[in-house]
Formats: structure tokens, sequence, C-alpha cells
């Protein structure tokens, strides 16, 4: 009987997880609006380059549906893209989902959601740290 309750807890558990695992957190479900995207590199600690996107209303949005994807829409509707998403928590993973993703960590603030994700390689000896901020709000 012990085994039965343990295996019945188990494989309860297992599918909530895989059922949290396939959603969108409840509050970035809907149409956002994109302010900025800031991207940094910086090799072995130093800026190598910076690239800084800022937008005008409704030129780009992000819409986040409860059928875990993301709608990206860019250059005033000339442009659209629908991705896979699911969080895990404040992290939200976008795209092909794969072993070793990189999610963007994300907070909620004074009306404006950020998505940070940092990515660290390591090439020809080097260290590359690859950092990407979009401002999001309603």
């Amino acid at each position: 009987m012990k085994v039965l309750i343990l295996f019945l807890f188990v494989a309860t558990s297992v599918q909530l997880h895989a059922q949290s695992k396939l959603s969108v957190d409840p509050t970035l479900v809907g149409k956002w609006k994109a302010i900025s995207k800031i991207e940094i590199d910086k090799t072995n600690g130093v800026i190598t380059e910076t690239d800084k996107d800022l937008y005008k209303a409704g030129e780009k949005t992000y819409e986040f549906t409860k059928k875990n994807t993301v709608i990206i829409v860019q250059g005033f509707g000339k442009h659209k893209e629908e991705l896979p998403a699911y969080s895990q928590g404040n992290k939200l993973f976008v795209g092909k989902d794969s072993k070793n993703k990189t999610p963007y960590v994300v907070t909620f603030e004074q009306g404006k959601t950020k998505l940070l994700k940092t990515e660290t390689k390591i090439k020809k000896g080097k260290t590359i740290i690859e950092t990407e901020e979009v401002i999001l709000t309603r």
C-alpha cells in the first residue's frame, strides 16, 4: 500500500512538473509593447560590442498566449514570428526547447517587465559574456 501511495505521489508530481514547464507565467499573458532592447558583449571583462534599439510605440510587440507561445511582431506589423514559450518560476524559455537552453530572467516593476538573458562562452581561450535586456510595457 505504501508503495502504491508513493508511486501515485511521484506520478502526480511528475505530471504537475510537466504541466508547469509548459505554461507561460499568467502575469505575462497578453500583449506587450517593446520599449528597448540592449545587447552587450564583453570579452575578458571588456565591452567589445553594444547594440541598443529604442522602439517607437507599436514598432515591436510581444504577445504571450495561454497556448505557450509568444508572437513577436516587428516593423509595425511587417514581420511576425511565433515561438514556443514557457516559464519556470521567474525564468522564461523562448524558442525551441533544448538541453542547454538559456532562459530569460523576468522581473516586474513599475508597470514594466524586464527580460534579461546572459550567456557565457569561451572562444579561442577568451571568455565572452553576451547580455540581452528587453524592456516591455503594457
